[in-house]
């Protein structure tokens, strides 16, 4: 069965202008048919169409399902591509696997300075629907270096993909399982020696993604499937 986003389906019975128009539209849905809800915070709905307006389109929840949350939370700040597609593929493909945060970090070597977080977010919402996920990724807007590590409150591991020296340890040999993760990429030419030096003062640890070199949005995926694949078996005490 698929699955469509409403953030708050008891407070308020209506789907979306664009949830409303797939199913009423395309989908030719009646009264009286039932369709499955996800609000994003762990939690699907199996509801009954009471009004198939293509503009808002009413229901009534029948069920609900709670799923627990994972033991452990990724966090991946990243710097924005050049080609904005690419940062839309690593939100979509990070959050089909389960990132929970998304952090947009401006460095001195990042290409772009603006993003169109709306997009980012219905990229969000469309993976989350697809993975049958049930939690929504948070996704950040666009801030500094300096004032993301001045105004973060992380208190889990935190690490930074480097490979400028190649001597740093693979990320797997330093993810602890069930722990939560806040791991930084940088932009396609990696962070200034200035911006290493602010990392290593704010604790963060320098770790390798591997031998080979990466683009910035395949090194956010290969770091997020890293951190799942140690945290396999392990469920949150």
């Amino acid at each position: 069965m698929n699955y469509y986003y409403h953030p708050n389906p008891k407070e308020s019975a209506v789907l979306s202008n664009e949830e409303s128009a797939h199913i009423v539209k395309v989908l030719r849905a009646k009264n009286g048919d039932e369709i499955a809800l996800m609000d994003g915070k762990g939690n699907s709905y199996l509801a009954k169409i009471t009004e198939p307006n293509p503009r808002k389109c009413g229901f009534e929840i029948l069920t609900k399902t709670s799923k627990a949350p994972k033991g452990f939370r990724i966090h991946i700040a990243i710097s924005p591509t050049k080609n904005m597609d690419r940062l839309e593929w690593f939100v979509e493909k990070a959050c089909e696997m389960g990132i929970d945060e998304i952090s947009l970090i401006q460095t001195q070597r990042s290409e772009r300075k603006k993003v169109n977080l709306e997009r980012l977010e219905k990229k969000s919402i469309s993976a989350m629907k697809q993975s049958k996920n049930f939690w929504k990724c948070q996704i950040n807007e666009l801030m500094d270096l300096k004032s993301f590590i001045a105004n973060n409150n992380h208190e889990g591991q935190k690490f930074a993909a480097y490979v400028e020296t190649g001597r740093e340890d693979l990320l797997q040999k330093k993810v602890t399982p069930n722990s939560d993760c806040l791991i930084l990429i940088g932009p396609e030419g990696d962070f200034s020696p200035e911006e290493v030096e602010l990392l290593n003062a704010s604790n963060f640890e320098l770790v390798s993604l591997g031998a080979n070199v990466l683009r910035t949005e395949t090194a956010g995926i290969a770091a997020v499937h890293t951190v799942n694949l140690i945290n396999q078996g392990f469920k949150k005490s």
